[in-house]
């Protein structure tokens, strides 16, 4: 009878470990055991959810549900497991949440929420907008006005995705047209580009996030013009009794989400197709937004065929001399035999022309290759040669230091150390710049905690005397205790740049302006000058290497063009943000802007 209770105790406590693992767990039992997990149906959909060759997943989606873990731990020190469960299509994921789903079931599939569907599941609030556009092949005509469509499009036939909205949008196209189409079904809305870039007889609708993929691509399909349709927007779906949208909710409407978003869709989609999405989600209408893009869309492509034209003309004209010259020669001789074999070894020529010409451009590109390493590896020697002169300048200060500690007088002797420290400062900049390969792969050593407002007291205090010169005032307004992760040389240069750009491009007796404070979870460093500012071109091209801009030092100082390159690459390694906001004859005014610590 022991053993037996033994047995049943040893039962108990195993299926009590094994419901604590469940997923089938609300909000508010989460919050009391402070740990717990839930379960992700999705699939595979890009840019929304994309799984990897070897099973790993990222994606717009992805981003947002990892966020939503991490947001749970910072904000409530609540520990979120994900359970990740692949499904082949939206009907099983939806009908899942539908019939079969736990309260800690989640379903992520760009989800419309409509009404039919509200009366099943429960739908958070939006976070992305709903925009779908109806396209067919390139080769299909263009409508002006939405009652050419039933006339024009006669005959051909729809592709769509059963119980979608793609669906439920093609049965309004046939109300409202009046039209009797049909439509092919296909499994996945993955596939519907595809086949209509088959089909130059077929139509259908798509999100807005694909049909940009497709743009870029230039993939032969496009756009017909007033058929778009905007719904409420893409939502995760719930189990009706779920409780989980409260959190979900919440963490929609954080900085960290909106953040998060903006960056997710400048990383799969692009950063002209974020103001794309921006402009749409502000009300603006999507019609006019859509029709900007694909102007710029169909630019570039000009472009393109333009330049591709412009070499087969070039190819032809050479192609068409040669022929002359052939028919000319044939003229002299065409009661010759040798017609025949002369014309072809003309043509012959010219192909080994052509030859020659292709073997000379690839030894010029080697040349160049070759070059590249060449600089590559002067500045690595460089770099040697320069710590050597600097380490003897800090060796020797720190002589000087010691030896005359009884003979100089204190100002003496801070002068010294101040050029012992900023020699080992610069020792540390060389370091950091002339390492040509650790800022190209973007590397970065391990950051520390750093006080703002110290650095760049330090770093005024380092160019009061340039600034002396030309009579220029540096104001500062230093908010306290402002700290970011970061590296304190990277930090120190880039701002040393900017000042030092600031005091060198301002005339006599002007302000430069050196804000620091906080806006949200954000540092915000503004420096501001009262110089000539910059064209539009100079702001296009402020960030090249060795890019020398039209605006002029105000006392003949000089400029390599590196500055600002280099300030960019650190802005990128501290993982923050460089922006610059300037009018000719209005000054230029650079905002850097870094995560708080």
């Amino acid at each position: 009878m022991i053993k037996c209770a033994n047995i049943v105790g040893v039962l108990i406590l195993l299926f009590c470990s094994f419901t604590s693992l469940a997923t089938d767990i609300s909000w508010s039992q989460f919050q009391e055991a402070k740990k717990g997990s839930i379960t992700v149906y999705f699939r595979s959909t890009e840019p929304f959810m994309i799984v990897n060759e070897n099973g790993t997943l990222k994606g717009l989606e992805y981003e947002m549900m990892m966020g939503f873990k991490y947001y749970l731990l910072n904000h409530y020190g609540l520990n979120l497991d994900i359970n990740w469960q692949r499904k082949n299509s939206f009907r099983e994921i939806y009908n899942h949440i539908k019939n079969d789903s736990k309260i800690g079931d989640f379903g992520l599939d760009i989800i419309s929420k409509i009404p039919e569907r509200e009366a099943e599941v429960q739908f958070s609030a939006p976070y992305f907008p709903d925009i779908q556009v109806l396209i067919t092949h390139r080769d299909a005509p263009f409508i002006s006005y939405r009652g050419e469509f039933s006339d024009l499009f006669m005959g051909y036939h729809a592709i769509s995705v059963k119980q979608t909205t793609y669906d439920k949008y093609l049965h309004e196209l046939k109300v409202d047209h009046d039209m009797d189409f049909d439509i092919e079904y296909i499994s996945s809305s993955n596939d519907i580009i595809k086949n209509i870039e088959k089909n130059k007889k077929a139509f259908g609708y798509v999100d807005l996030p694909n049909y940009i993929l497709a743009l870029n691509n230039n993939l032969n399909i496009k756009r017909l013009n007033l058929m778009s349709k905007k719904g409420f927007g893409y939502c995760l779906v719930f189990n009706p009794e779920s409780d989980w949208t409260i959190p979900f909710n919440e963490y929609l409407q954080s900085e960290e989400f909106k953040l998060l978003k903006t960056n997710g869709i400048q990383k799969y989609l692009g950063y002209d197709v974020n103001e794309l999405i921006q402009h749409i989600a502000e009300g603006e209408n999507e019609e006019i937004v859509l029709l900007q893009k694909e102007k710029q869309f169909m630019n570039e492509e000009l472009y393109q065929i333009e330049k591709k034209s412009k070499e087969q003309t070039y190819i032809q004209n050479i192609l068409l001399a040669s022929i002359i010259l052939a028919l000319i020669f044939a003229y002299f001789l065409y009661n010759s035999n040798r017609v025949k074999s002369k014309a072809n070894e003309i043509l012959t020529k010219h192909r080994q022309m052509i030859e020659q010409q292709n073997a000379l451009l690839s030894r010029r590109n080697e040349e160049l290759v070759a070059r590249d390493e060449e600089k590559n590896n002067f500045i690595h020697i460089l770099s040697h040669d320069l710590r050597a002169p600097i380490n003897n300048i800090t060796g020797l200060a720190k002589i000087l230091g010691m030896a005359g500690e009884d003979e100089l007088n204190e100002e003496q002797l801070r002068m010294i150390n101040h050029i012992a420290t900023e020699s080992r400062r610069l020792n540390k900049m060389v370091t950091r710049i002339l390492d040509i390969e650790k800022i190209e792969s973007k590397t970065s050593e391990q950051f520390e905690r750093l006080d703002l407002k110290e650095i760049l007291q330090h770093v005024i205090e380092n160019y009061n005397t340039q600034a002396s010169a030309k009579n220029i005032t540096v104001e500062s307004n230093l908010q306290e205790a402002v700290e970011v992760m970061g590296d304190e040389q990277y930090l120190f240069h880039v701002f040393e740049n900017l000042l030092s750009n600031g005091i060198k491009f301002s005339p006599h007796g002007t302000r430069v302006f050196i804000d620091l404070k906080t806006e949200g979870h954000l540092a915000v460093v503004e420096i501001k000058d009262e110089g000539p500012g910059m064209t539009d071109e100079d702001q296009r091209n402020m960030f090249k290497k060795f890019q020398v801009l039209s605006a002029k030092a105000t006392a003949g100082e000089r400029s390599t063009g590196l500055g600002l390159s280099i300030v960019n690459k650190y802005i990128g390694l501290l993982g923050g943000e460089l922006e610059c906001d300037s009018e000719p004859g209005m000054g230029t005014t650079f905002i850097v802007k870094l995560s708080l610590a």
